[in-house]
């Protein structure tokens, strides 16, 4: 009788397989659930078999379609304790890698894309690298940062060397930072604009009758999210006399950086018009109470999809001058932009957007039209798979 060889043995090794296997290396399925689950689905589909990393949602059902593995990566609230906890975790990617053998390891975000890429140094896999924007890590500016910011450069170049890893850039800012900092050829960096939205899921609501202006966030309880600059420029218009209220939907993020303190959030919570509604698994109803949505952010944005379904939705929207938020936010045709970190410049443009019904819904429109030809999810969905058929992936 033939036993079959242990998974892990040389000759296990050399077994053929009838498909090839794709592993998404992620640090929150929640994350993954909310803005990757549509890729996963359509590789399934297409015969790959799927796996994916990551750190489990209770909350959430469990695949049908593919297989999770949990792996818990440790958060830190400093890039000294970060950089701690760099060696194990790479140990522990190193592990997963040998046992799953995938013939595609596609990272997600950039502390999975940094140590996915290390890991994959020596084993015959392709690598993508998803850079869902550059986060905290490239917005500070202290010299921890700086050399943190030159190391994260260096692997990555170094998975293009190792692994032909290509680099998956959701805006053109970034696309262009990468290129020119990198050097890196055409081949090996790809804009794909974001996570792409359901243009039927999130369809075109008209504006609410009745109550006072409500001006929406859709973001993690993070300072670099700019929920500080939103609470400041709201108190600005109640100084000013004006009824507006502000509706922030988002959970904590414990363990980041940027994370703001629960005592705070209870602190601004109390300020007469605002409202933490904390996070929601359907955010089209907040959508469609809404007169407008503001994505204030600090910086470090790949294509925010708050801004997507915002815009899918109809909504005119209000945002900082950052990378990503100006894919969507295109002034006085989409919405309005403005300096980041300056309550004085947010609060005026939202009392602009208060006065100005016509530009509004007109503005709204073309938001809607503008994701239907340049983010809607099947757009994205094509992408994906045209990425994994350049990497030899069949049936694709």
């Amino acid at each position: 009788m033939n036993a079959e060889p242990p998974r892990n043995s040389p000759i296990a090794e050399r077994q053929p397989r009838d498909k090839k296997r794709l592993l998404f290396l992620v640090t929150e399925f929640y994350y993954f659930r909310s803005h990757k689950m549509a890729v996963a689905d359509t590789a399934a589909r297409a015969g790959f078999d799927v796996i994916v990393a990551a750190r489990p949602d209770s909350t959430a059902p469990t695949p049908k379609n593919f297989e999770l593995k949990e792996l818990n990566w440790r958060r830190s609230g400093s890039l000294l304790g970060a950089a701690f906890q760099f060696l194990p975790e790479l140990l522990r990617v190193r592990r997963l890698l040998r046992d799953v053998r995938p013939d595609v390891l596609h990272n997600i975000a950039l502390k999975p894309a940094i140590i996915g890429s290390l890991a994959a140094i020596g084993r015959d896999v392709k690598v993508v690298n998803s850079i869902n924007g550059f986060g905290f890590v490239f917005h500070d500016q202290s010299i921890l940062a700086k050399i943190a910011q030159t190391i994260c450069g260096m692997i990555l170049r170094l998975s293009v060397c190792a692994n032909d890893a290509r680099i998956v850039l959701q805006n053109k800012d970034d696309e262009v930072f990468v290129r020119s900092k990198l050097k890196l050829s055409e081949r090996h960096v790809r804009l794909i604009a974001g996570s792409g939205v359901d243009t039927a899921e999130f369809s075109p609501q008209l504006e609410p009758t009745d109550g006072p202006f409500k001006f929406l966030i859709l973001a993690r309880l993070l300072y670099i999210k700019g929920i500080q600059i939103a609470v400041a420029a709201h108190s600005i218009l109640r100084t000013k006399g004006l009824s507006s209220e502000l509706v922030v939907c988002g959970g904590h993020d414990i363990g980041n950086p940027s994370s703001i303190p629960a005592d705070m959030i209870a602190q601004w919570a109390q300020i007469p018009g605002v409202t933490f509604t904390g996070q929601l698994s359907d955010v089209r109803p907040l959508i469609a109470q809404s007169h407008a949505v503001l994505h204030p952010a600090l910086g470090g944005e790949g294509l925010p999809k708050a801004l997507l379904e915002a815009a899918a939705s109809g909504r005119v929207m209000v945002a900082s001058d950052v990378r990503g938020n100006r894919e969507v936010v295109i002034p006085s045709e989409t919405g309005l932009r403005v300096p980041p970190g300056s309550p004085e410049a947010l609060a005026e443009a939202m009392e602009w957007i208060m006065s100005h019904p016509d530009e509004r819904i007109q503005w709204g429109k073309a938001a809607r039209a503008k994701v239907v030809r340049e983010f809607a999810l099947a757009i994205i969905l094509e992408q994906h798979s045209a990425l994994y058929r350049e990497l030899g992936a069949a049936n694709f």
